[in-house]
């Protein structure tokens, strides 16, 4: 049999309400809706895709930093997700002349049952979400769309631990 690059690959948007692309304003985070890791998107790994298109409005800058946040039940107790070394899952982009794409890499999906500050192991809580934050600097209305997506290789239903002791983002 002949493989493909489609085959066993998994793909969802990242959504507010249902809504994919996000117009961002002002400098208040935006959450967007969170995602079961055991149901609905069964994954051993996924990799975060973001893209944000150049601002407009003519500011003088304009940013938006994601981050992963991840939380047990899916509805209280958000935190930071941090990758093994201890460093939060997430990047800023600037984006006022040029749109730009940001990549990360989530292992240990699903692994860690407790809500604890700190799990040696690396493993991520159930559920996941990604929250976006403007930032701006003068410009008449500024705004940024933003879109993002999970991408996932398919579960085997065994519980794999995270593959390396370096950043896994």
């Amino acid at each position: 049999m002949r493989l493909n690059p489609y085959d066993n690959v998994m793909l969802t948007p990242i959504v507010a309400s249902s809504v994919c692309v996000q117009s961002l304003t002002g400098s208040s985070a935006v959450n967007q809706d969170s995602l079961d890791t055991a149901i609905t998107f069964p994954a051993e790994s996924i990799m975060i895709h973001v893209r944000a298109e150049i601002a407009s409005g003519t500011p003088t800058t304009a940013t938006v930093a994601w981050a992963l946040q991840e939380s047990v039940d899916g509805s209280t107790d958000w935190e930071a997700a941090l990758d093994n070394t201890g460093t939060a899952i997430g990047a800023t982009l600037t984006v006022k002349t040029v749109a730009v794409d940001s990549y990360a890499r989530v292992e240990g999906i699903n692994l860690a049952a407790t809500d604890i500050d700190t799990n040696p192991g690396g493993g991520r809580m159930r559920y996941l979400r990604v929250v976006y934050t403007p930032t701006f600097t003068g410009g008449s209305s500024p705004a940024i769309l933003v879109s993002g997506e999970y991408i996932g290789t398919p579960a085997s239903g065994q519980n794999l631990p995270v593959r390396s002791t370096v950043s896994n983002t």
